[in-house]
Parts: structure tokens; C-alpha cells; sequence
């Protein structure tokens, strides 16, 4: 099968389609035939070294957290899922590899993908609704009528922390460049968010903010600061379903076919923020 690996760390160059064995499943994983996967900033850290304490820098080294695609084998100690199931994940930090044709995941990290989601938007959701989720719900617990600023609306995570801050009850207010834009929160600039006070503050900017902008029983969370996405199927399931039923929209950016020019394409895109939205790679067209 082809993967997408690096055989060093550095520019999108070293990025690599190279022939791997298809990978073996344990009794509590299963084979998934992978449809597409999407692209995330932690492909940029893994690629440049800056994550050699999370992931065993041992060359060729896989990339890609995010994948969609439909299930060819299961483990013999795998009862919720079974062969020709559409499904999506996120990969655990310390095993990267689902920039692959296949690819073995924990059945515990596994979502069902329903019909009138496209393999495209599944893959596109796992790392970015996951952080929106595992920060709004559970490390800040937001609740109904609080306050809630989001720092960087341009992200996915942060376009999908406001949607499911709003969708507590909680009244959203974002850092935005352009404060005139249409949307459904409060757009104020840094300046105007340090002069007022909130009961929550997601931090997903390169450059923290200071907690000045908190309310005196406030939480502030800065994802640049020791946060770490965790693969989890049942908050992913979450996730999907509400998607599924229109209560959560997620924004692609394009979406481009699995070869190397288009790797490297999509790293540098990425990396010069020249998208409104996730890239997705197509393994195969649905």
C-alpha cells in the first residue's frame, strides 16, 4: 500500500509517498480501507521535529491523525463495528499514520460515518471537533447564559468551539481582524476583549493571551499551552450526529487527490494560512 511518510525532518520536500506493508490489526483494532484524510497543523510539528517527545522519531515516520474510509477486517475482540462499516477516527498522538490507503485503529476510537455525511466532511472533523469539544465541554465545562470569548475564529476548532458554546446556551463572543463580518456571535478585537470580562476564554492563537479578559471565577484554556487532543470514538459519535442533524457546519477548504505534489501542495498551503477550512486528501473518489 502507499503512505505518506517523511525520511527526515523539514520542508514540505521531504514529504514522500513510499510502499509500505499493509499494516497487521490486534484483537481490539480494525482495517480500515481509507477513503480520505485530512491535513491538521500537527502534520506541520511532526514533519519539522517539533513533536519528537509525543511521537518515537524513528524514520520512515507516518503522518496524518484524521481519516474516513469503510472497514475490511475487524479484531476478534471487536463487537461495535463490523466489515463493510463507513466509519472515521483520530489517531492517538504517539501513532500517526492515516495519510495511508490503510490504516489499523482501535475500535475505541471509531465513529459510525452516517449516509448523508461524505467521506470528505468526515474526514475533515475528527482533530478539530475534538478539540472544540474535549475544551468547551470538558476542560472549561461551559454552561447555558455564560460568557464565553473565543480567541481565533479562523480555525476549524475555533468555528466549532463557538458553534457547540452556542449550542450550550452559552453567549459567544470571538477575536476577529474584520469586527464588521456577519455572524452569529459577537466579533470584537483583542484590544475590546482585554477591557471586558468572561466566564470562559478559549485561547487557539499561536501567541497566548493574558488571563486579564477572565471574570473573577473565570476559566481560560490555551491550547498552545499542554493541551493535547485525545482520540475518543464516543465524543466523536457526538460529534457526528450533530453534524449529521445540521447543528454543527463545518468548513472545507478543498480537497485534493493522493499524490505527492498534492501533499506537499496541502503542507505549504497550510503553513503560509492560505485556507478558510480543512484540506481534505481523496484515496479514493466517492
Amino acid at each position: 500500500m502507499q503512505a505518506m511518510v517523511i525520511n527526515q525532518f523539514g520542508t514540505a520536500k521531504v514529504l514522500t509517498l513510499a510502499e509500505r506493508p499493509q499494516p497487521e490489526i490486534s484483537a481490539t483494532q480494525v482495517l480500515v480501507k481509507v477513503h480520505a484524510f485530512s491535513i491538521d497543523t500537527l502534520d506541520l510539528q511532526l514533519r519539522t521535529g517539533q513533536l519528537t517527545q509525543q511521537v518515537p522519531p524513528t524514520f520512515p515516520l507516518a503522518l496524518g491523525w484524521d481519516l474516513a474510509g469503510t472497514i475490511v477486517a475487524v479484531g476478534n475482540a471487536v463487537t461495535d463495528f463490523l466489515v463493510a462499516d463507513a466509519v472515521l477516527a483520530h489517531l492517538p498522538l504517539a501513532t500517526p499514520g492515516a495519510a495511508a490507503e490503510y490504516v489499523a485503529v482501535e475500535a475505541a476510537d471509531l465513529a459510525y460515518k452516517p449516509d448523508n455525511i461524505d467521506f470528505h466532511s468526515a474526514a475533515a472533523l475528527p482533530t478539530a471537533g475534538l478539540t472544540a469539544w474535549q475544551t468547551i465541554v470538558t476542560h472549561l465545562a461551559v454552561e447555558k447564559a455564560q460568557q464565553v470569548l473565543i480567541a481565533d475564529l479562523t480555525s476549524c476548532a475555533g468555528q466549532l468551539a463557538a458553534q457547540l458554546a452556542a449550542g450550550i446556551g452559552a453567549k459567544v463572543t470571538a477575536i476577529a481582524a474584520d469586527t464588521t463580518s456577519t455572524t452569529a456571535y459577537t466579533l470584537v478585537s483583542a484590544a475590546t476583549a482585554a477591557q471586558q470580562h468572561y466566564d470562559a476564554v478559549l485561547d487557539l492563537t499561536a501567541e497566548p493571551l493574558t488571563t486579564a479578559e477572565l471574570a473573577p471565577a473565570g476559566h481560560y484554556l490555551a491550547t498552545q499551552q499542554g493541551f493535547t487532543v485525545q482520540a475518543n470514538g464516543t465524543e466523536l459519535q457526538h460529534l457526528v450526529d450533530l453534524l449529521s442533524h445540521n447543528k454543527l457546519q463545518l468548513t472545507l477548504s478543498r480537497c485534493l487527490p493522493f499524490s505527492e505534489l498534492s501533499l506537499i501542495t496541502a503542507h505549504r498551503l497550510l503553513e503560509a494560512g492560505n485556507t478558510q477550512g480543512k484540506i481534505v486528501i481523496e484515496v479514493i473518489a466517492d
